[in-house]
């Protein structure tokens, strides 16, 4: 395939001629994989167009990722994706009209991977490879929810009013004991009885759930658990629907309280899909929780509140304002819980800069992928509601490190 971006010499024809010979190349590559049974809407595809038109990819590599962040929706697609990308542009497409590409030892470079001669690159759970800033437009379904996803969503429904923290309400009503004398009971009684006080009451303030914020995070990195993440919220939110506030954020922040507020879970996830533009776009956490704490009103949901975060933390670039805005929510909140996939995996270790410069804001640092997984960490809750705060990072520095 030409490079239309390193082809920046030679006439102003001779590089219209070599762009134009790039787009046919690249839609032949879209129609083949259209071809091999991998979905691509056109949305998707737009989305992968204006990413290379605003930034020229300099290498395969680039490419390679800027095709599979926006093209791809099933992890099980990716053989065939790699298949029909290795066929376009490191061999030239199908008819063989381009030789394929070299690099500087003259072997063809393997697009979002080391050469054959190079060692091989360990990946471990929470390195960052996954995490991109590429940000995208488009829709995206979360498929049905099936018998036994709608069994364990009614246990997790059952099973968040008796988690959550509560806090006195500010009304004193009447009760049996209580901090203060209903006094103007009192007088009224005793005007019936000619002056004698013959009864006491007292008033007390009540116990109330306080507010849930639920921040759960569509970007590409977290493509397979999203749906049953967003399952999860939607149960909180039926359990608790004047007290719980839900959002999503990947490369842009979405309010979606009333659009997972149907009763129904599968039509509340379609309201979402139309709602959420970004799922399974770049991370831009930072911005987006600065976002969130920049409007007074969001910034609001979370005084008092139970936060509860559904990422995986991997921040590319500049950590700094997803530190900040993660320290800022644990000063509003009143507790900050973080629950990601990748701890599910016992060899997951909070070794990235972001998650462990953000560790000792954080109250709890769980594991939820999907359903039974988030079923656990909730029945976890009142032991982590009832402790100190800010045990994170005690937590999680007592664990072996890896390779030690």
């Amino acid at each position: 395939m030409p490079d239309p971006v390193a082809a920046g010499g030679g006439t102003r024809r001779q590089r219209d001629a070599a762009a134009a010979l790039a787009a046919d190349h690249l839609w032949g590559f879209l129609t083949a994989l259209r071809g091999v049974g991998v979905p691509a809407a056109p949305t998707k595809r737009a989305d992968l167009l204006r990413a290379i038109a605003e930034s020229p990819p300099p290498d395969l590599t680039t490419l390679y990722w800027y095709a599979r962040i926006t093209l791809l929706q099933d992890v099980g697609d990716l053989p065939a994706f790699d298949r029909v990308f290795d066929a376009w542009f490191r061999q030239g497409g199908p008819a063989g009209e381009d030789p394929p590409p070299e690099g500087d030892d003259g072997e063809a470079p393997s697009p979002g991977g080391p050469g054959e001669d190079d060692p091989p690159r360990e990946v471990r759970p929470g390195d960052g490879i996954d995490a991109s800033t590429l940000s995208t437009y488009g829709t995206r379904e979360f498929g049905r929810t099936g018998e036994g996803r709608h069994a364990l969503m009614r246990t997790l429904e059952a099973a968040w009013p008796a988690v959550l923290p509560a806090t006195p309400s500010r009304r004193r009503r009447p009760a049996r004991s209580g901090d203060r004398l209903d006094v103007r009971h009192a007088w009224r009684r005793a005007h019936r009885h000619d002056g004698e006080i013959i009864e006491l009451r007292r008033l007390a303030r009540p116990p109330r759930p306080r507010r849930l914020l639920i921040l759960v995070d569509v970007s590409g990195s977290l493509r397979l658990h999203t749906p049953d993440l967003l399952r999860v919220a939607h149960t909180a939110l039926r359990a608790a629907p004047a007290r719980t506030e839900v959002f999503t954020f990947g490369t842009r922040l979405t309010r979606i309280t009333a659009a997972l507020s149907h009763p129904h879970a599968d039509q509340a996830l379609r309201a979402v899909s139309g709602l959420v533009t970004d799922a399974d776009g770049g991370t831009a956490i930072g911005a987006a929780l600065a976002r969130f704490l920049g409007n007074p009103r969001f910034a609001a949901l979370a005084r008092g509140a139970l936060v509860i975060v559904l990422s995986d933390g991997l921040e590319r670039g500049d950590c700094t304002p997803m530190v900040r805005a993660t320290a800022r929510l644990s000063r509003l909140g009143h507790r900050l819980v973080w629950w990601s996939p990748l701890a599910c995996s016992p060899t997951y270790r909070p070794a990235t800069r972001a998650m462990a410069a953000q560790l000792p804001s954080l109250d709890h640092l769980g594991g939820v992928r999907d359903l039974p997984t988030a079923l656990a960490e909730v029945r976890r809750l009142p032991a982590v509601l009832s402790g100190p705060r800010h045990t994170a990072a005690r937590r999680w520095s007592t664990l072996r490190p890896l390779g030690a």
